[in-house]
C-alpha cells in the first residue's frame, strides 16, 4: 500500500509536471513563431534595403561617370588616351552651353579663360572667371553642366587620370 501510494504521488506530480510543460510549451510556441517571423521580414526588408542601396549607388556611379567627350562632342575631343590617362580639349565659345556631365579625377591648364557660369543638380549656379594660364587638380566631379557668359572662347586642357574615384 505504501509504495501504490507512493508511486501514485509521483504519478501526480509527473502528470501536474507535464501540464506546466504541456502549457509553457503552448505559451512559448506561439513567441517563438511571431520572433522567427519577425526576424525573417526584418530580413526581407534588410535585403530589400541592401538591394535598394546597391540600385541606388548603382544608379549614382552612373551619374557620376557622365562622359563629356560623348555627350559633348563639339567641345570636348579626346587629344591621346592609354591605359593610364585620357587627354581632353575642351572648347567653348561665348553663349554655348555645354551638356551635362562628371569629370574622373585629373589636372586641367586653362589654355584661353573667360567667365563661366556652372550649373549643378544640388545648387543655384555660380559664375567664375577661368583664368588663362591656372593649372589645378581636382577630384571626382560632380553632375555640372557649363554655360560661357563671357566674351571670350574658353579652352582647358584635362587630363584624366584612370584609376583613381
Amino acid at each position: 500500500m505504501i509504495a501504490s501510494s507512493h508511486s501514485c504521488g509521483i504519478k501526480k506530480q509527473i502528470n501536474k509536471l507535464m501540464k506546466k510543460l504541456i502549457l509553457l510549451f503552448a505559451l512559448l510556441v506561439p513567441v517563438f513563431y511571431s520572433f522567427n517571423n519577425h526576424n525573417k521580414s526584418a530580413d526581407k526588408k534588410t535585403s530589400n534595403n541592401s538591394k535598394d542601396a546597391i540600385v541606388s549607388t548603382a544608379r549614382q556611379l552612373d551619374t557620376l561617370n557622365i562622359d563629356i567627350v560623348k555627350t559633348s562632342p563639339s567641345q570636348a575631343k579626346v587629344l591621346m588616351e592609354n591605359q593610364h590617362v585620357r587627354i581632353v580639349e575642351y572648347f567653348i565659345k561665348p553663349g554655348e552651353k555645354d551638356v551635362w556631365h562628371t569629370h574622373p579625377p585629373r589636372s586641367s591648364y586653362v589654355v584661353s579663360g573667360g567667365k563661366v557660369k556652372v550649373y549643378t543638380e544640388n545648387g543655384e549656379p555660380k559664375i567664375s572667371e577661368v583664368v588663362t594660364g591656372a593649372s589645378s587638380w581636382a577630384g571626382q566631379g560632380a553632375k555640372h553642366y557649363v554655360e560661357n557668359v563671357g566674351s571670350t572662347d574658353i579652352k582647358i586642357i584635362l587630363t584624366e587620370i584612370k584609376g583613381l574615384k
